[in-house]
């Protein structure tokens, strides 16, 4: 096995990242495991693969397998991780920005798994911090149903508690 690490700058003129030097990085051995890495330097958005590769060849070789980690949620999940998803696309568009510099599918499917209720809980999926909670999170946490729950298997973000009484719609404070 080796390991291989590509890193890709964005361009303006693909809409996207070029895929020449990841063929190249994954020519001569069967692709095992990517992992990526956004970031952005200089004010353009850069994605850091680490490529795990087997030597030995195989079916998968030299591509870079378009998994969507969406595939992989419970089917109760699906429709709320294609509402994200199309939030997110529209989003983008309305920002001028790349999809997955406001989140990114991996990000979507971990705020299906999670179901989270509050901006803290938001903040505790990978990648998602203050500026994204800051910006988008009031509009994310509006788009999970209330009333759905976590498939058997899967664990939802636990809501926030506190020891300070509650406040009701009506302003009043609920009892402990």
């Amino acid at each position: 096995m080796r390991l291989k690490i590509v890193t890709l700058a964005y361009h303006e003129s693909l809409g996207g990242f070029p895929q020449q030097a990841v063929d190249q990085a994954c020519a001569g051995g069967a692709l095992i495991e990517v992992r990526d890495h956004f970031f952005i330097h200089g004010g353009v958005p850069h994605l850091a693969l680490v490529l795990l590769l087997d030597e030995a060849g195989g079916p998968g070789r030299g591509k870079v397998p378009e998994q969507d980690p969406g595939r992989e949620l419970p089917e109760a999940l699906q429709p709320l991780y294609r509402t994200l998803r199309q939030w997110r696309n529209e989003q983008a568009k309305a920002d001028g920005l790349p999809a997955y510099v406001i989140l990114r599918n991996t990000q979507l499917a971990e705020i299906c798994r999670k179901l989270p209720r509050t901006l803290a809980a938001l903040r505790e999926v990978e990648g998602i911090g203050e500026g994204t909670a800051g910006k988008y999170g009031k509009e994310i946490l509006a788009l999970i149903p209330g009333d759905l729950k976590a498939p058997a298997g899967v664990e939802a973000a636990q809501p926030a508690t506190s020891d300070a009484p509650q406040s009701t719609a009506s302003g009043k404070e609920a009892a402990p």
